[in-house]
C-alpha cells in the first residue's frame, strides 16, 4: 500500500496560507469566481424561464450536467494558478473545457460513486465526497491521467485526511452564513477563499508544498540563526516547494519579501 501524506497542519494556518496566496488577488479571484457562477447559473435560469415557467426543465438539466466537469475543472486549474502565484486570468475558468472529455467523464463516474454510496447511508455518502475530492486538482495537474487514475489517486492522497477536510470545509461556515446576508454577493470573495485553501490542502497531502523545519537541513539552519533572520519563519511561510530546500535562510528571506510586495 502506498505511503501517502497525514496533514496535521491546523484548519486556521491552512486557511492562512490561502489568504496569504490572494493577497494583492483578491478582486481577480472576485472575478473568475463571477464569471464561474455567471456560467454555471445564468444560462439554466434562462433556460428554465422560457422552457418551464421557472420550474427545472430537462434542458436546464442536461446543461448543468454537460457544463459542470469542465467548470470544475476550470475553476481548480484557475485556483491552482492563484494559490502558486502563477500568472492567470478569470478566463482561466474556461480552460476546463479543453479537456471537456475527460472533465465531463470524471464528474459522471465521480457521482455515480457517491450517489451509490449515498443510497446506503447519508454519511458513506459525504465520506465518499470526500475521498474523491481531490480528483478534479489531480487532473489539472495530470492531464494525462485516465478518468480512474484520478480518483484512485484522490482515493489515496485522502486516506486518513477525510476527516481533516471535513473540519477544514466546517471551519468556513461562518463566513458563509455571513455571505447568504450579502444577498450571495460575498460568495465571489468566499468561493475563491475557500478554493486556495484546499489547493493549499492538496499541495501538502501531494507534497508539492512541506513545512521548512521537516525539509533536510532547514531545522539547523534556523537553530543557527539568530533572533532576527528567524522573523522570516511564521505560520503562513512555514511551507514552500521542495526545491527551495537548498535555499539559505536569506535567500528564503528575501524570496518571501519579494512575494508579498507582488
Amino acid at each position: 500500500m502506498d505511503q501517502n501524506i497525514i496533514i496535521t497542519e491546523s484548519c486556521r494556518n491552512l486557511r492562512a496560507l490561502g489568504r496569504d496566496s490572494l493577497t494583492g488577488k483578491w478582486g481577480l479571484g472576485a472575478l473568475g469566481t463571477l464569471l464561474y457562477m455567471v456560467l454555471a447559473l445564468l444560462p439554466v435560469f434562462i433556460l428554465n424561464g422560457v422552457f418551464g415557467d421557472f420550474e427545472p426543465t430537462t434542458i436546464a438539466n442536461i446543461y448543468s450536467i454537460l457544463i459542470s466537469g469542465p467548470l470544475t475543472l476550470g475553476y481548480a486549474m484557475f485556483a491552482i494558478s492563484l494559490f502558486r502565484r502563477r500568472e492567470t486570468s478569470p478566463a482561466e475558468v474556461f480552460y476546463g473545457f479543453e479537456r471537456f472529455g475527460k472533465a465531463f467523464g470524471l464528474y459522471i463516474v465521480m457521482s455515480i460513486f457517491i450517489v451509490l454510496w449515498m443510497l446506503l447511508l447519508f454519511i458513506p455518502g459525504i465520506i465518499a465526497a470526500l475521498r474523491y475530492s481531490m480528483s478534479f486538482y489531480i487532473l489539472a495537474d495530470h492531464p494525462e491521467m485516465g478518468i480512474m487514475e484520478a480518483l484512485n489517486e484522490s482515493k489515496r492522497l485522502m486516506r486518513g485526511n477525510k476527516w481533516k477536510l471535513f473540519c477544514l470545509y466546517l471551519s468556513f461556515l461562518g463566513w458563509a452564513i455571513l455571505s447568504a446576508f450579502t444577498l450571495g454577493i460575498g460568495y465571489l470573495w468566499l468561493m475563491p477563499y475557500m478554493e486556495v485553501t484546499i489547493v493549499a490542502f492538496y499541495d501538502i497531502a501531494k507534497g508539492n508544498l512541506r513545512s521548512v523545519s521537516r525539509l533536510d537541513g532547514w531545522q539547523e539552519e534556523y537553530n543557527s540563526t539568530d533572533k532576527d533572520t528567524k522573523d522570516f519563519v511564521d505560520p503562513i511561510t512555514v511551507y514552500r516547494t521542495p526545491e527551495t530546500s537548498s535555499v539559505d535562510a536569506d535567500k528564503a528571506n528575501e524570496m518571501d519579501q519579494q512575494d508579498r510586495r507582488e
